[in-house]
Order: structure tokens, then C-alpha cells, then sequence
């Protein structure tokens, strides 16, 4: 973080707020002809791509979160990937939503300082930009701490944290509002509505900083987690069957949530360089700016696709990687575990395989037993019917399980500690 800093003030360091107020100059009107009047016809279209699909998607993530009884065992709120993608969704819808105002300037024929719609686009654009990469950190933060803990967070910490997230989101919008009123938003010079180069100080901590942390925060957390998961790969073949089969679902859940970030690199960081070579004070063509944003527009809709594609295994892998913990146990020393299980059958219940056709051995019924289901209106049968007549035993069974697991070190040295006093 502190590097970060260091490197982005040094490119204002050398001269560039001096360049860049020198080159820039206010308009009220910036006509769209040629080149410029095309590129914002496609960056309207790819925004409004993104607009229809993740408005869909989250209109169809809404109705599951609400009635997910009727599609899932546990509700879908509770899956915090699921949780942390639809928030994301939103502010792609956001981002979207900004972009598309670009077909009203398409239709209009030029952009127009101090409109409404300039304002609103601006708006949308000082917040969507950093809270997209800021929920695609908040995925790989997230991520990370299930693969090192093997657990999720408590709930209520990861809601707390979520909306403290968009309250940090919606403040990066406030500050410049409330520093310099609804003029701070005019014809910046990537021809569409944003902050004003005047205000650097404003683009650099309330905008800048947080694309980059996000961008270069996903790369170094995803890192560390694909030498970790790596090295976990190497000792599976010490563990147990259950445990590298955990272990591969978790491997499968860092691939799917490595995307998101993945996309949002490549979509970003066209528009970031941009941004940094602004801030040298050698800005890009108008061309160049408009690529990047239909880049930027097409974002929300990548993130649907990506969702649709991964989003059956996600769920199913998500569910299990969570909540089976034996992935964490692989040191080298073992121990060996005795489970004796002991348990009755029903005396309605009887088996399906071999002894089915064994001899049916006869027991004496027991009169104190009585079965909670016995005045259920769903005993169709009733107990002296001829079909249930040779079913009344109670069969005793008894299951010894021999497990060879590895044990911690710490629990190998509390157990030698324990020996020697």
C-alpha cells in the first residue's frame, strides 16, 4: 500500500498536474463526429449488454435468495461466494448503467457540461470503477482466508463487512460533491463525464488508488494461494481419500473465483494505464479512451457469463470445501482411531441385499416400545396387517471402524509431554 502511494505520487511528482492543467481545458460542449461519435455508439451497446444481463441475473439470484427452500438444502444467502458475486453484480449494473448514457450524447450529437445525465455519469463512474475492483479484491480476500483457516467468516462479521464495503464505496462519490458541488463532474478528457483534472488530489485517493490496490492486491493474494494450494497437492498423498478429495474441491473453488479477477484485469487495466499516463502528463487520444471504456462497459456482462458457467459447480463445491475441514491435517505422524458405532433397526424396517433371503428369525416384540409415528395417519399399514407380520424384530448391529489419520504437532508433543510426566 505504502509503495503504491510512493509510485503514484511520484508520476504527479514530475511535472504532471502542471501538464495536465495545461493541456485540458473546460468545455460546456464536446461535439461527437467520426471515430468519437462511433466508439461511443459501441460503448453504449456493450454497456447495455451488460446492463439487460446483469439486471437478469440478479432479478434471477433475488428470486433463489428469497425462495431458496424450494432449490437448496440451506439458503443461499449463507454462501458467501454466491453473496460476494451479487454484490458485484450491482455494481456492474452501476458501472453499466453509466456507460450506457453515452447513447443520449450519441443522440444528442455532442456531450453537454452541467446536464443532469453529466452528472449522473460521473457520479456513477468515481464509484463504480474502484468498487468493482474492490469487490474483486473482497472475493480474493475471502478466498484466501478459506484456504489458510479452512472455514468462512462468522456471518455477521461478513455482512458487517459487506456493508461497510459499500458504505466506503458510496463515500468515495460523497467527498468530492460535497468538496466542490455538483460542478466537480464536466468533460474530462476521456471526452465522457468525470471528475475534473483540476482535482488530483481527488482522482488520486478517492479513485486511483484503490483500481491499483485492487488490481495488484488480486495478483499477489492469488499468488501466495496457488503456492499454498501447491504445496498442500504434494503432501495429498499422505492424507486419507476424504481429505484429498476436500482438498481437490477447494482447488477447484480458487479456479473459479480466480476468474473474476482475471476478467477484471483485463478489462481494467487498458483504462488504468491511461489514467497513470494522464498523470505523467501525457494523456491519450480520445480514441484510446474510448476502446478502454467499451472495455469497461462489456465488464458486467463477462461477469455473468463467467457466473453462468461455473455457477453449478460453484454451489456444489462452495457447500462441501466449507464445511469439511479435514483438509487441514497433514502432518507427517498418524494416528490410529477405533469408532464403535452400535445401533437398532426399526422393527418395521428391513434390509434390501444379501439377507433377504436369509432366514427370517422371529423375535418377541417388545410391549414397552412404543414409535413415535404410531398414531401418524401416515401408518397406512396397520401393525397386525399380514404384510408387516414377520417385520416386528429388532436387530442389533454393530459397525467397528479403523482409521489411520495424521496427527499435529502439537498434538504429538502434548501427548509426548503427557507420557514422560
Amino acid at each position: 500500500m505504502v509503495l503504491l502511494t510512493h509510485v503514484l505520487r511520484s508520476l504527479y511528482a514530475d511535472g504532471g498536474e502542471d501538464s495536465i492543467a495545461h493541456r485540458w481545458e473546460f468545455q460546456e460542449e464536446s461535439p461527437l463526429r467520426g471515430v468519437d461519435r462511433s466508439l461511443f455508439i459501441a460503448m453504449g451497446i456493450l454497456a447495455l449488454c451488460s446492463l439487460c444481463s446483469t439486471l437478469g441475473l440478479l432479478s434471477f439470484l433475488t428470486y433463489r435468495f428469497i425462495y431458496w427452500q424450494r432449490y437448496y438444502k440451506n439458503s443461499l444467502a449463507q454462501n458467501q461466494y454466491v453473496v460476494l458475486i451479487y454484490n458485484l453484480l450491482l455494481i456492474d449494473l452501476q458501472q453499466a448503467i453509466a456507460f450506457t448514457i453515452s447513447l443520449y450524447w450519441v443522440a444528442r450529437g455532442s456531450i453537454h457540461s452541467g446536464e443532469v445525465a453529466c452528472y449522473l455519469q460521473g457520479w456513477w463512474i468515481q464509484t463504480a470503477d474502484p468498487g468493482s475492483g474492490l469487490f474483486v479484491l473482497s472475493i480474493a480476500l475471502h478466498t484466501g482466508f478459506v484456504v489458510l483457516r479452512g472455514r468462512q467468516l462468522p456471518f455477521n462479521i461478513f455482512v458487517s463487512c459487506v456493508v461497510g464495503l459499500w458504505m466506503f464505496i458510496l463515500l468515495l462519490g460523497f467527498i468530492p460533491v460535497g468538496l466542490y458541488g455538483s460542478n466537480v463532474f464536466v468533460i474530462s478528457e476521456a471526452n465522457w463525464c468525470w471528475l475534473s483534472p483540476q482535482y488530483e488530489d481527488e482522482r488520486l485517493w478517492g479513485h486511483y488508488i484503490w483500481i491499483f490496490l485492487s488490481e495488484f492486491g488480486t495478483i499477489v493474494l492469488y499468488t501466495i494461494m496457488f503456492f499454498y494450494l501447491r504445496r498442500r497437492m504434494q503432501q495429498a498423498t499422505m492424507l486419507r481419500r476424504g481429505q484429498q478429495d476436500s482438498l481437490r474441491r477447494l482447488n477447484r473453488v480458487v479456479i473459479y473465483m480466480v476468474i473474476y479477477p482475471l476478467v477484471y484485469l483485463i478489462l481494467s487495466l487498458p483504462l488504468a494505464a491511461g489514467r497513470m499516463a494522464t498523470a505523467r502528463g501525457d494523456s491519450p487520444s480520445k480514441a484510446y479512451f474510448g476502446v478502454a471504456g467499451c472495455l469497461m462497459a462489456f465488464s458486467g456482462a463477462m461477469d455473468v457469463v463467467v457466473y453462468t458457467l461455473t455457477r453449478r459447480h460453484l454451489l456444489l463445491d462452495t457447500e462441501h470445501s466449507t464445511t469439511d475441514h479435514s483438509y487441514g491435517n497433514t502432518d507427517s505422524q498418524w494416528q490410529t482411531n477405533i469408532t464403535t458405532n452400535a445401533g437398532s433397526r426399526s422393527r418395521k424396517a428391513f434390509r434390501i441385499g444379501s439377507r433377504l433371503n436369509s432366514k427370517m428369525r422371529r423375535s418377541v416384540p417388545d410391549k414397552d416400545h412404543t414409535s413415535p409415528f404410531e398414531g401418524s395417519t401416515e401408518d397406512i399399514v396397520g401393525k397386525n396387517d399380514m404384510e408387516m407380520s414377520n417385520l416386528h424384530g429388532v436387530y442389533q448391529e454393530t459397525t467397528i471402524e479403523i482409521s489411520h489419520e495424521p496427527v499435529s504437532v502439537i498434538e504429538s508433543e502434548e501427548r509426548s509431554a503427557r507420557r514422560s510426566g
